[in-house]
């Protein structure tokens, strides 16, 4: 059936493998067919190479030797020899600068036809950049990257059998190029979607942040697989390694694994695409070679899977009967072609690299072989010239469209305007009657010496899972980057050392768990399916009329309210993020009547409304809207999920205009100083006395009062008088706190002047990021307005609603009288928890100790003791009786606990000392993400009634730093003074030795959500978590001496709510006028990993620490002396390990406090 696709099709499967060009895999099929346009073994191919001594040379293509299929420096020599453990892997270049230097191209202008001169000198020059030991071998690499591999005289010569088993045997396309000038991602994404949407660089090219969001946006286009089954077809992806880059586009879903490929061709439940990608060599759950022909691991190893997958697939013939089998390359990955790329439709205008006409130039020439009984072998005839005739990865999606019958248009202009080969003269009638061939099996070398590794496009797929979770989550996806990569490097040359030398293998640490990995590539996929389709970017409208300025000034008596809306884009005509047409209309009745009802009246002219939308232009983009659902996810908490997922998503725009809104206010700094002038402008011009503002305007709002106050004089006198009604508001949500405000909310007055009385409305049933305000403030009054909303069909309703909020029966009690009268300052406020109830003291102490667990084998025996020794070591040194609270053994409860931590901090003022004492049992809890994958570890006091399943048993830093973070802070040391000491552990463990240890062992259940099994170790091992925001080491830029480990929340540092970069948190306390969240001087009896114990003094027990504090601080009250924290920490340490007990004490704090002078001091060590 020439020039028309068989019918007989129903299978199409794609295998596409990595960096190789034509020339250097295929170029040598002309001594099987001389019309193939590839290498010319009589005139080969020359680039000109100058050397680094200024010498220059010539580089001539050559036939490649089979020892030399890998690029390693130096090449691995014939067994039994080995290579150097110090062999060094190289990977020629093929990024967008690196094609230009090979093609002899600038494309910041337009450029002549590409001379293809500068292989050889683009692979020297960045061999000499990547190769640390072996420079020496940088010529080499030129003359690698020229060189071809080389075909038998017969099958059985031949080095390769599965690739050029295939090419002897099926159809060979010598006019196929790579769809871009450009590395693998942007080049697959072609394959995939029809375009890589702008996006040349890969996402460690440039900002890691950059690159991320641009992966996360190609999940917005169609691809084949959506389209496919938008269409009633279906196609599955099969993968060899942990991260297929198709398992990231739109439709690719879960991906299925080699061994499900051949058990659906042997069950002949094929879809109608297959789509297969090799291991990259990811480390996760495989560790060996790759086998996507990714340098620097041989060619043999890649064969060997191309053989086994083409054996799979031909060995049921009836499925074989009705298949097209596609192998292509991605990209040519720095090796030589002599053909120039031809010009192409373009797929858009905007490019991430200099190129002025950009997507109007095709890549280097690759590889294609096409496999099926319906083809004819051979060549793919050609009737007119390269630039006339020729293929690229949207020819395979224009096939797959016309085949089965999809609109091209869908995957855009190239794939409209592609050729393909349906169209050639390739086709028989009838699928053949011969049997397909099995490939013979490839003979692998050995990689005995050589050093484990990972390619480095392995682990660029793993740093992307990695940091895309963890953007989303809200973290730092640059440091996030340089971990993933950093731990995996750790662990590759400790298991190289391990082979080396078996005695090692006990130290070497377990590999990172495939099963995380999966779980945070399932959990990005399913956030994304739900996000996508929210980005559509709306039509501009202008800022509603309301807006307009009023002309002369209302009289003071009548009172004004300003109104600022929880989402964005909310025309009135549009409704409230597309739900309600009227919302504006039920805001002014709902606010008329309330004051109404309360004696005042108000005209409708007197309510205006601000809108944003002109300066979120076109709002959120698609890898924030993303990175909003996670985050709604996240703060879902306990909800089932199937209550989330009533929520439906139903209305197309509210994920956009919501949590997408937010999160753009948070990444845009640039905004949010626009729209704070925008909001300050408006307050100027219309003078409103009330302003009411939800979600995405309460944020606005506080922002702007808040800058106002930091800068005082006329900004402070703008914003006089006035109050502010927030609800429904993430202003106290972690990472508003981290990102925007540097760790406090603040008051919006000061010294009597700026905003008179805020009301902040909080309804813990609101699922949309919304937080209680902790920090204290005699002008913020705070009210919980709980109310549940009942779900209506067409709303994504997470009990937010603004009518909801006002007319709840908190806010007509005790929100709309004080609005309504005049003197609102006159109402007697409520005391926040953290005021002062008593009178103000300078110092305080609360002492706790719990030696009488109620399980027994848990009773421990020296913490009483411990906390009778610290309250006469405080009372020495200068603390009242009254100062000091204890809390022992049953009273010890959570309950209690919390009530006295409120006592402990509330009034404190700068200068005043606090110091918080735990003796008793810590332990660590496996943490949750919103996958349901537990991904770190929390440290929790166990307190006398603790439950492991019992969260409102649990004390962690997310409880406690409510209750510090708040304080009078100066890095310093002239803020408030609150000293934290813990002697406990939270390694596990019952005893040791004679003495016991303060850390309880979890049960085996949740043990096990903290362990791993090593394979390689043949044991269990502690599961490694990835760095989470929460869960930072402050300490690490400020504490040279002892570093805390990463992987768990550090009790007491408040680093969940300080930015993660210094320069970040001295804009934000330049901007907000503070130096960011209290720190406390933290003392921990051990480091995370070791055991904090008792130690016995003649018949008494004590803490292990708490004893050798107190020791030393005798030692140093007799030698008249004084030392630093750090000093007598270290002091301590010293003791501790003479004494043989394993474990480290740890300080952290501002430097300043950790050098200043301990003011402690006791006189002896009697009962």
């Amino acid at each position: 059936m020439p020039n028309n696709w068989p019918a007989g099709i129903e299978h199409v499967v794609v295998l596409m493998m990595e960096n190789r060009s034509f020339d250097h895999l295929l170029g040598d099929y002309t001594r099987i067919n001389p019309a193939c346009d590839g290498i010319n073994r009589n005139a080969p191919s020359t680039n000109p190479l100058k050397l680094a001594n200024g010498n220059s040379t010539v580089i001539t293509q050559a036939s490649e030797f089979p020892e030399n299929y890998s690029l390693w420096a130096p090449p691995p020599p014939l067994p039994p020899a080995l290579p150097p453990s110090n062999s060094e892997g190289f990977d020629l270049g093929h990024e967008f600068v690196n094609v230009e230097k090979q093609l002899g191209v600038s494309f910041k202008t337009s450029p002549a036809n590409p001379k293809l001169d500068g292989f050889a000198q683009d692979a020297y020059d960045k061999a000499r950049t990547d190769l640390k030991v072996y420079k020496t071998w940088s010529q080499s690499m030129a003359q690698r990257a020229m060189n071809y591999i080389p075909f038998g005289a017969t099958p059985a010569g031949d080095t390769l059998p599965a690739i050029q088993g295939l090419a002897r045997n099926f159809t060979v396309c010598d006019r196929w190029f790579s769809s871009v000038p450009g590395p693998t991602w942007p080049n697959r994404f072609f394959a995939m979607l029809g375009s890589c949407n702008g996006h040349l660089l890969m996402p460690s090219t440039g900002t890691v942040l950059a690159g991320i969001k641009s992966l996360i946006a190609q999940f917005g286009s169609e691809s084949i697989f959506s389209l496919l089954r938008n269409n009633g077809h279906d196609a599955r992806i099969y993968s060899d390694g942990a991260v297929p880059l198709a398992a990231l586009v739109k439709g690719g879903l879960q991906h299925l694994s080699i061994d499900d490929f051949k058990s659906d061709v042997a069950g002949d439940k094929l879809p109608e695409l297959s789509w297969i990608e090799p291991s990259y060599g990811l480390l996760n759950g495989k560790l060996g070679p790759n086998v996507s022909h990714h340098p620097p691991e041989d060619l043999r190893f890649g064969d060997q899977f191309v053989g086994e997958v083409f054996n799979a697939l031909s060995a049921n013939t009836a499925v074989w009967n009705k298949t097209l089998f596609v192998l292509l390359y991605d990209e040519h990955g720095g090796f030589h072609d002599h053909v120039v790329p031809p010009t192409c439709v373009a797929t858009g205008s905007t490019v991430d690299v200099p190129w002025k006409n950009p997507f109007t130039r095709l890549g280097v020439r690759v590889p294609a072989i096409l496999a099926s009984p319906w083809l004819k072998p051979g060549l793919i005839p050609w009737t007119g010239n390269v630039q006339a005739q020729h293929y690229d990865h949207t020819s395979l999606l224009a096939f797959l469209c016309d085949h089965f019958k999809l609109p091209r248009s869908a995957l855009g202009p190239r794939v409209i305007a592609a050729q393909h080969f349906g169209n050639a003269p390739i086709w028989r009638a009838a699928p053949g009657v011969t049997a397909a061939p099995k490939l013979a099996a490839t003979v692998v070398p050995s990689r005995a010496g050589l050093p484990l590794i990972e390619s480095e496009l392995a682990t660029q797929s793993r740093q992307v899972v990695d940091s895309a979770t963890g953007y989303l989550d809200g973290l730092d996806p640059e440091q996030i980057w340089k971990s993933s990569a950093q731990w995996v490097s750790g662990f590759l040359g400790n298991r190289s050392r391990a082979l080396a030398d078996p005695a090692q293998a006990a130290l070497t640490p377990a590999a990172p768990s495939a099963d995380s990995l999966e779980a945070k590539l399932r959990r990005l996929q399913d956030l994304m399916v739900t996000a996508q389709g929210q980005a559509v970017r709306p039509v501009a409208v202008p800022a509603s009329k309301a807006l307009a300025e009023p002309g002369a000034e209302v009289a003071p008596a009548r009172l004004r309210v300003l109104c600022l809306p929880g989402v964005g884009f909310t025309p009135a005509s549009q409704g409230q993020g597309g739900i309600d047409g009227n919302w504006q209309d039920q805001w002014r009745t709902l606010i008329r009547n309330q004051l109404a009802q309360n004696g005042r009246l108000i005209d409708d002219q007197d309510i205006d409304f601000l809108s944003f939308d002109e300066q979120l232009k076109e709002g959120p983009d698609f890898a924030q809207i993303t990175r909003g659902l996670a985050m709604l996810r996240a703060d879902a908490g306990g909800k089932a999920d199937e209550n989330f997922g009533s929520w439906g998503l139903p209305v197309n725009q509210m994920l956009r205009t919501t949590v997408g809104a937010i999160v753009q206010w948070i990444e845009d700094a640039e905004l949010r100083t626009e729209l704070t002038q925008h909001l300050l402008t408006k307050i100027e011009a219309f003078n409103p006395q009330i302003i009411f503002a939800q979600g995405l305007g309460s944020l606005i709002g506080y922002d702007a009062l808040r800058r106002s106050v930091a800068k005082k004089g006329s900004a402070l006198k703008r914003i006089d008088g006035r109050v502010f009604v927030s609800f429904g508001s993430p202003i106290a949500l972690p990472l508003v706190m981290r990102e925007v405000w540097g760790g406090r909310v603040l008051r919006l007055s000061e010294n009597g002047r700026g905003i008179r009385r805020w009301f902040h409305l909080y309804n813990p049933n609101d699922g949309l990021l919304t937080r209680p305000i902790t920090s204290p403030d005699s002008a913020r009054v705070d009210l919980q307005t709980e109310f549940s909303v009942p779900l209506r069909d067409d709303l994504l309703d997470l009990n937010h609603a603004a009518q909801a909020y006002l007319s709840s029966p908190t806010s007509q009690t005790s929100l709309w009288p004080q609005l309504a009268r005049d003197v609102v300052a006159a109402r007697a406020l409520e005391v926040p928890a953290f005021l002062s109830r008593s009178g103000q003291r300078k110092r305080r102490a609360l002492v706790v100790g719990i030696n009488d667990y109620p399980d027994p084998s848990a009773r421990l025996d020296g913490c009483i003791n411990d906390t009778y020794l610290i309250s006469r070591m405080l009372q020495e040194s200068g603390y009242d009786a009254g100062d000091i609270r204890l809390l022992h053994d049953a009273r010890a409860t959570r309950a209690n606990f919390v009530e006295r931590l409120e006592w402990l901090v509330e009034g404190a003022r700068a200068g005043d000392e606090r110091v918080l004492f735990y003796s008793g049992h810590g332990t660590q809890l496996p943490v949750y993400s919103s996958s349901g994958e537990a991904d770190c570890m929390d440290e929790t006091l166990v307190l006398h009634d603790f439950d492991w399943d019992d969260e409102s048993t649990h004390f962690t830093d997310k409880l406690f730093r409510q209750f510090y973070s708040h304080l009078p802070f100066d890095p310093d040391g002239h803020g408030a003074k609150l000293t934290v000491m813990f002697d406990c552990c939270y390694a596990g463990g019952m005893t040791r030795g004679n003495g016991r240890v303060r850390g309880i062992t979890p049960p085996s259940d949740i043990r096990h959500r903290m362990l791993r099994w090593d394979p390689y170790a043949g044991d269990w091992d502690r599961r490694v978590y990835a760095v989470d925001a929460d869960r930072r080491d402050f300490s690490e830029q400020d504490n040279k001496t002892r570093g805390l480990t990463r992987t768990r929340t550090t009790q007491g540092a408040a680093t969940g709510l300080r930015p993660e970069k210094k320069a970040q948190l001295l804009r934000q306390g330049k901007l907000y006028g503070h130096h960011g969240p209290y720190m406390p001087l933290m003392l921990y009896a051990a480091r995370e990993n070791e055991k904090a114990n008792e130690y016995e003094v003649g018949s008494s027990s004590y803490g292990a620490f708490t004893y050798a504090l107190v020791e030393q601080l005798r030692k140093l009250h007799q030698e008249d002396a004084t030392l630093g924290f750090d000093q007598l920490i270290e002091r301590v340490g010293s003791v501790l390990s003479a004494r043989s007990l394993g474990q480290t004490p740890e300080i952290v704090g501002p430097s300043g406090v950790r050098a200043a002078v301990c003011p402690w001091r006791i006189s002896g060590l009697g009962k």
